[in-house]
């Protein structure tokens, strides 16, 4: 494994939306030529240009950017606080291109596009949000298959009708909590150990983060039993973006820790964000020792007919209970409670 960074941020790790960038580079208009070459220049640098075309993928790019901004009005997909070209290109869509890299490399072939393997490389976004890291490189790497989780259903309507309106076929979504993905048999046959590489975005604290999404990695060859019907032998990964300092149970697995503007090849202190990279069986340890995987309470899907006894209860005591004020049909039968039956008349 390769070594941390020599300066670790200080910081704790913070939601999506990155306040901590230099300006400069949010000053760069997304739709001129010094974007166009710089986006040529990444390409260039990660061996990608021999597959890839810069000026039409900028253009792609674009396209997105464009998308966000209108959806954004409506739904709240990114903080609405600074939401401009500028600051969705460089904080939202750029990051997620950075890893295109190392999505790259998760396969045995250096090549996305033309390479020998017939099996795409499947890839799940986890928490994916307004859909990033997971849109913007689906939309770059059509041979790939992605799923996009999240379990707020509104979000993934934006992100559903925006890869449609650009033409993002190698696309799905799922609703729900990323446990619920392998709880059921459908479920455990087409999910559970069938993803090359997972991929977060400061979603929650790491370990807890690997607890979730453990299971949905393909395993070493060692460990697979007969029933593991997705695994072809390749171990699958996790690809992190995250910024702050970081658990000793997680530090001691990293793969791979990189900023993001070294991925990027842009000035040092553009963000803080780093890509980490784990295998699957060190983000299996990380959940079991961190002891979060024993947090985790895996439920079964919605519709399955499979509730607590403690939320039976709960729809039972609804259910008997009648609401303040509400009105119900007198019963003659039952006498008047007029609160004054055994009054009696004293004099003085």
């Amino acid at each position: 494994p390769s070594s941390s960074p020599s300066s670790s941020p200080s910081s704790s790790p913070s939601s999506s939306d990155d306040t901590s960038w230099n300006k400069a580079a949010e000053e760069i208009d997304p739709y001129s030529e010094e974007a166009k070459t710089n986006l040529s220049n990444f390409y260039k640098q990660h061996n990608i240009d021999t597959i890839k075309d810069a000026e039409k993928d900028h253009k792609k790019l674009l396209r997105l950017t464009e998308q966000v901004l209108s959806w954004n009005q409506r739904l709240n997909l990114i903080s609405r606080k600074d939401c401009t070209p500028e600051v969705v290109y460089h904080r939202h869509v750029l990051p997620s291109i950075a890893l295109m890299p190392l999505v790259l490399k998760s396969s045995s072939s250096s090549s996305e596009e033309g390479n020998d393997k017939q099996r795409p490389l499947k890839i799940v976004d986890v928490g994916t949000g307004g859909g990033f890291p997971g849109l913007p490189l689906a939309l770059l790497l059509p041979n790939c298959e992605f799923t996009l989780v999240d379990s707020i259903q509104k979000k993934l309507v934006a992100v559903s009708e925006m890869a449609a309106e650009l033409d993002v076929e190698n696309v799905r979504i799922h609703c729900g909590r990323c446990e619920e993905m392998y709880a059921e048999r459908e479920g455990r046959k087409e999910h559970l150990g069938g993803y090359d590489v997972c991929l977060g975005r400061s979603v929650t604290a790491l370990p807890r983060f690997c607890a979730w999404m453990y299971p949905l990695l393909k395993k070493q060859p060692q460990q697979l039993s007969n029933d593991d019907e997705n695994n072809d032998g390749e171990e699958g990964r996790l690809i992190y973006i995250i910024d702050g300092e970081l658990e000793d149970v997680v530090e001691s697995r990293i793969q791979s820790d990189t900023y993001l503007d070294e991925l990027l090849d842009r000035e040092e202190g553009t963000s803080d964000k780093r890509a980490l990279i784990f295998l699957a069986n060190d983000v299996e340890e990380i959940a079991i020792e961190s002891g979060e995987v024993d947090k985790i309470v895996r439920s079964a899907p919605a519709g399955t007919g499979k509730k607590s006894k403690r939320r039976q209860n709960k729809q039972q005591r609804s259910t008997n209970k009648v609401a303040k004020g509400a009105w119900q049909k007198r019963d003659n039968s039952v006498k008047k409670e007029r609160g004054y039956d055994d009054f009696q008349r004293f004099e003085f």
